[in-house]
């Protein structure tokens, strides 16, 4: 991962409830995005990092995220969508919105140039 952000990472990573878990996502998410061809800016997957630690935390708790309003996510592609959903799978005890959240990033990072 990002040597620059090494500490700060771990840190999101410990703050999961499963570190085991967290790690073993963030390599299959690493592997995916590649696999698309899509190339994060350090600082998105910063982000992106922080939001699978705390989709883990919230699957380790149980917590789920309050129901959103799908239409307002109209403008992100079926795409990101779709590879979100897939990441969303890999956790047991999310809330199916969760994956709206999550394919922004995928959006962000898809468009850019």
């Amino acid at each position: 991962m990002l040597e620059p952000y090494k500490m700060e990472i771990k840190e999101m990573i410990l703050k999961s409830e499963d570190e085991n878990k967290c790690r073993e996502i963030l390599d299959n998410l690493q592997l995916l995005i590649i696999e698309k061809g899509m190339m994060p800016t350090d600082l998105q997957w910063l982000s992106l990092v922080s939001h699978v630690s705390a989709m883990v935390n919230r699957s380790v708790k149980i917590e789920l995220i309050q129901g959103l309003n799908a239409s307002l996510f109209s403008e992100v592609s079926n795409a990101s969508i779709e590879m979100a959903k897939l990441v969303c799978d890999w956790l047991p005890q999310l809330h199916e919105d969760e994956k709206y959240l999550l394919a922004i990033h995928f959006e962000t990072i898809k468009n850019n140039k």
